[in-house]
């Protein structure tokens, strides 16, 4: 079950990712961080990046791993600058599958914009 999960993951991410049709260097590095993370090998990472829906998606049944997935998918979604309203959908979906609601997503990208103002003011200083 656990390398359905990981390998789903994985797919959800390459589907957000090329979404716009473009797989971008920072989207490729967030995929390869989560292929390392969850031990995924070459051959599994290019199986799923060459035929995505080769792969059956099994959802985590656990908080601390649904919360770590979620959190992939937002970071990926905002890897690029722009909040996509598609994109940002398709992690709201997620989320209501993963047994959430759809509005945790807009929690999280306050936070990570909050993160990011914090920084940006602590180097203005």
């Amino acid at each position: 079950m656990k390398d359905k999960q990981r390998l789903g993951q994985l797919k959800n991410l390459v589907m957000l990712a090329s979404a716009d049709e473009n797989v971008t260097d920072s989207e490729m590095a967030v995929l390869i961080a989560v292929a390392s993370r969850e031990d995924i090998t070459p051959e599994e990472f290019n199986k799923v990046m060459d035929d995505p829906d080769s792969v059956k998606i099994e959802l985590p049944e656990d908080e601390e791993t649904k919360l770590a997935y979620l959190r992939d998918m937002v970071a990926m979604m905002m890897i690029d600058g722009e909040l996509d309203e598609h994109e940002m959908a398709i992690c709201k979906l997620y989320a209501m599958a993963l047994g959430y609601r759809g509005s945790i997503v807009d929690g999280m990208i306050a936070g990570v914009i909050d993160m990011l103002d914090a920084q940006e003011a602590a180097t203005d200083e």
